[in-house]
């Protein structure tokens, strides 16, 4: 009766038991290259040596070495790195699929596209209420190359609708593209300088990210816009909002967002583990500065579970 009731409680904790028991040898080939890779990499040098000394704390400490579920494994190194970092984008990753482990790193691309199917390349809902105002739910932005035809058709959805509400509350970020996309339906004229990004490796070249004629639709100028958010709304998505408000575009509702900005790239610990590392971050051409820590704040502050019902009632008082 004990071992059932163990085995209810990882199910619940979302470990995987058909996952092969780690040794001492498998948690120092994971464990061991994090520190270096953190002072290598992390977007502020200064910061990111902190951050390794911390981690290295923890490491020299012994208490990975006590655990025997990969994904135990994953999820106590990310609660210690984003307890020490106060990043978001800090965290480690362990690779499952079907339930049993993997051999190619190439199957993280793998289990990426079988997400996409499942939540319909992040549009999860789109629906256009009796007052004409049109309303599309984005759970996650998803690789651009193979979720375009799918923002296209949502947009060309509600593009006759008077007012358009964009839900990205829960959405924690994804991928550049789609984003920019969706913003270009309110940008008109030459291009417009939205942010700059920078590089924690000094030789590479600041990004600029401009706005672009790339819209398959009328595009909605002067169409009000709101977007919900809230604490678990997070970097890509929140690079979305800060953005929309910052140049006047969009009003925020609901609660504010997780406070993400930096970008961040993965990097190899073993052959079924990465880590992410926070790597560049963008700066907004209007604010001088973008939402790291303290978050996107919302135009109108409400409980999340309020805010589709806010932003209604916005509309309705406004007509």
């Amino acid at each position: 009766m004990k071992s059932k009731l163990i085995t209810i409680v990882l199910i619940l904790l979302g470990i995987n038991l058909n996952a092969q028991e780690l040794n001492k040898k498998r948690i120092k080939e994971v464990i061991d290259k994090i520190p270096e890779l953190i002072k290598s990499n992390y977007v502020n040098p200064k910061k990111g040596n902190q951050i390794a000394l911390q981690i290295q704390k923890e490491i020299n400490s012994g208490k990975y070495y006590k655990i025997r579920h990969p994904d135990s494994l994953a999820s106590v190194l990310t609660k210690d790195l984003k307890r020490i970092s106060n990043d978001g984008h800090m965290y480690v990753n362990h690779l499952t699929k079907n339930g049993k482990e993997t051999k190619e790193t190439t199957d993280w691309e793998a289990e990426e596209k079988a997400l996409e199917i499942k939540l319909n390349y992040g549009f999860t809902e789109i629906q256009i209420f009796e007052d004409n105002t049109g309303y599309i739910k984005i759970v996650e932005f998803m690789h651009p190359k193979r979720s375009m035809q799918t923002a296209v058709a949502a947009m060309k959805f509600v593009e006759n609708t008077d007012n358009l509400i964009i839900d990205i509350r829960d959405n924690g970020g994804g991928y550049p593209g789609i984003l920019e996309y969706i913003m270009n339906h309110y940008f008109e004229g030459a291009p417009t300088l939205l942010s700059t990004t920078y590089f924690s490796d000094p030789k590479i070249t600041p990004y600029t990210n401009y706005t672009s004629d790339l819209v398959y639709g009328k595009l909605r100028i002067g169409k009000p816009l709101y977007i919900l958010i809230n604490k678990n709304t997070g970097s890509a998505s929140e690079y979305f909002a800060y953005t929309l408000q910052a140049f006047g575009k969009a009003i925020l509702v609901g609660e504010t967002s997780g406070g993400s900005a930096h970008n961040n790239d993965y990097f190899s610990l073993s052959k079924d583990f990465r880590i992410s590392i926070s790597t560049a971050m963008p700066i907004n051409e209007i604010t001088k500065t973008n939402w790291e820590v303290k978050g996107v704040v919302p135009d109108v502050k409400v409980k999340s579970e309020n805010a589709k019902k806010k932003a209604l009632d916005i509309i309705l008082k406004n007509k």
